[in-house]
């Protein structure tokens, strides 16, 4: 019995330190992957990464508690033998023991494995992430202040953006993606990496009209271009409208009124262009007003972004 449950202890030990190897060294995005494919295992591990210092703090006891009790089982069989001083003869023994079979072959195996390994054994994780999550969670706090004492944890949208860029550059990496998928996460990432100061156009780029004045101001190549509408002093944007519903067959441009407009969103110049695309995206309109330090103008389209991230436009590099 003390030797079947000896056996145990080196296995768990053996079975945590793996797990440890295998979070760390398991592609994220293949994680999601499969989790969105209904991955059951992958679902339960993508819902524990969440929580990644009680995870750890888990996967630390845990490991600690199953070396505990290898190493007292080890020394009762020791005394049971008759072996003279068991503790040292004990504690010699067992770190041989748990250095090969507990830690360096299965972190080997997971390391190599990876999520081959990696799902199967979940369950025990999640049974053990279960009854530890509650009694480890003074450490986990302790763990957390210590590394905010360290260095400053980034913020809660900070984190998310940064885990969702990992992702992006661990697919493009690894092979995952297709090359479509790749060229857009390559123009996500290219948005994110500028500003909106850094990308507005100037307001003579667009055609524009001015509220209650009739007629185009160049350019206007077509009926179905969007025109920018200026306030009268022609000092400020307060919306756009569809070419088409300025003109009159026979008679040219009629004035814009307020009940043709179609609202534009206003932005600060330092937003990133990720950001600026899904607040258009959220509102549903196609101009952004960027206003800079200076307190000038400067115009973003929401059909030149979507270009970008699709990687039909123009480099985000440029």
């Amino acid at each position: 019995m003390t030797i079947a449950l000896f056996v145990a202890a080196v296995l768990l030990s053996a079975l945590f330190s793996g797990l440890e190897t295998g979070l760390y060294c398991t592609s994220r995005l293949r994680i999601h992957l499969d989790a969105g494919a209904g991955v059951k295992a992958a679902v339960r591990v993508r819902e524990m990464l969440r929580d990644m210092p009680t995870l750890l703090t888990v996967l630390l006891v845990s490991n600690n508690t199953a070396n505990w009790a290898a190493s007292l089982l080890a020394q009762v069989l020791l005394i049971q033998w008759g072996v003279s001083d068991p503790e040292a003869v004990g504690t010699l023994g067992v770190s041989v023991v748990l250095f090969l079979l507990a830690e360096s072959l299965p972190k080997q195996a997971f390391r190599r494995a990876r999520e081959r390994l990696l799902y199967p054994t979940i369950p025990v994780l999640s049974v053990a992430h279960m009854l530890l999550r509650l009694p480890a969670w003074p450490l986990t706090q302790c763990a957390k202040r210590l590394s905010r004492a360290v260095g400053q944890q980034p913020r809660a949208g900070q984190a998310a953006r940064g885990g969702r860029e990992a992702l992006f550059l661990t697919g493009m990496q690894e092979g995952f993606l297709t090359p479509f998928q790749e060229r857009v996460a390559r123009g996500v990432l290219g948005l994110r990496s500028r500003s909106a100061g850094d990308e507005a156009r100037p307001i003579e780029v667009f055609a524009r009209t001015r509220l209650g004045i009739p007629g185009i101001e160049a350019p206007a190549e077509g009926r179905d271009q969007r025109v920018l509408v200026l306030d009268p002093s022609g000092e400020n944007i307060v919306g756009w409208v569809p070419m088409a519903s300025l003109w009159l067959p026979g008679a040219g441009f009629r004035a814009a009124s307020r009940r043709d407009i179609a609202p534009v969103l206003h932005v600060d110049g330092g937003l990133s262009l990720d950001r600026v695309y899904l607040r258009l995206d959220r509102v549903g309109t196609t101009f952004a007003v960027v206003r800079g330090e200076d307190s000038t103008q400067g115009v973003l389209d929401a059909n030149h972004l979507r270009q970008r991230v699709m990687g039909t436009g123009q480099d985000i590099a440029n």
